[in-house]
């Protein structure tokens, strides 16, 4: 019983990727699940209804979605999400899903099979075969042109095991499972758990752009007329108690600027803030709340 309930639970973890590869293709809205707004539910409530009749509230969505839950949906909600991705229903989507557990058994299998065959070379001496160290390369894209992201600006940590940059890529000497995290002012943070034995050579990954960083590059490097337009666009991003850092690198120091000093200098052409860089970026609320950032000479 335990093993067929763990079995739905796997399904169902297919049935929301599915969904958010449909939901990303009808509504553009391209995000993680944890990080839908309020006005992402509204809308995906929206097309859920006009498509299918009938829609889950906003509670279902944080608990299902936003949050991992170890319980499964009422069938007649995992029938209605299967409909919305274009399957007749629960059971239709399990069918034709069921190719993917065998082919994780049967992948499983080989590499027994492989693990075998590398302890009975290694028992003849061959060791010279096979890489003493196993080594994983990362690689990221950015999700939305699927271009490479130039590793340079990123913090990469994959848990204790040091990564060294070759070539522009980073390398791990894998050791461990571990958690790999990311951080880059210019894309959201990204957190994966990797499995030693599940790992291939090269690790690839999407990055998914910080919004409100990359509109703060662009006001720094463009002039615009309508600078009210901005200053509105200023206002709504950035946290009314948000506190702004200065880096100033030929002086060694750092300086301290509110919300209404940072617009001002940033979009009036007297005190215009120019190809600022952002070394870091916080949210609360879904708002700016602290930023740093160092201005460049060009």
């Amino acid at each position: 019983m335990e093993s067929t309930k763990k079995q739905e639970l796997i399904y169902f973890e297919q049935l929301k990727y599915t969904l958010q590869k449909e939901v990303e293709t009808s509504l553009n809205i391209r995000k993680e699940f944890k990080e839908w707004s309020g006005s992402d539910i509204q809308t995906f409530q929206i097309d859920l209804e006009e498509k299918c009749k009938s829609t889950v509230s906003e509670k279902w969505v944080y608990l299902h979605f936003k949050n991992t839950s170890d319980k499964l949906p009422r069938v007649d909600v995992l029938n209605l999400l299967s409909q919305y991705c274009g399957f007749k229903n629960w059971d239709d989507f399990k069918h034709q899903n069921e190719a993917a557990p065998k082919a994780e058994k049967k992948n499983r299998s080989k590499l027994i099979y492989f693990t075998l065959a590398v302890v009975i070379l290694a028992g003849f001496g061959v060791y010279a075969l096979f890489p003493k160290k196993q080594k994983l390369v990362v690689v990221f894209t950015d999700a939305y042109t699927l271009e490479s992201v130039s590793q340079n600006n990123l913090r990469i940590a994959f848990g204790k095991n040091k990564g060294r940059m070759k070539r522009g890529l980073t390398v791990f000497e894998f050791r461990e499972s571990d958690t790999l995290k990311v951080n880059g002012a210019y894309y959201k943070e990204l957190e994966t758990f990797v499995r030693k034995e599940e790992a291939k050579d090269t690790l690839l990954l999407k990055l998914y752009p910080d919004d409100y960083a990359m509109m703060l590059n662009y006001f720094s490097r463009t002039e615009h007329k309508n600078w009210e337009k901005r200053q509105r666009q200023l206002q709504k991003a950035i946290h009314n108690d948000a506190v702004i850092f200065q880096s100033h690198p030929k002086h060694d120091g750092i300086e301290i600027l509110n919300k209404e000093e940072f617009i001002d200098r940033l979009i009036l052409p007297v005190n215009s803030l120019k190809n600022l860089e952002i070394q870091d970026i916080v949210y609360e609320d879904d708002q700016i709340i602290n930023l740093r950032f160092v201005q460049k000479d060009n």
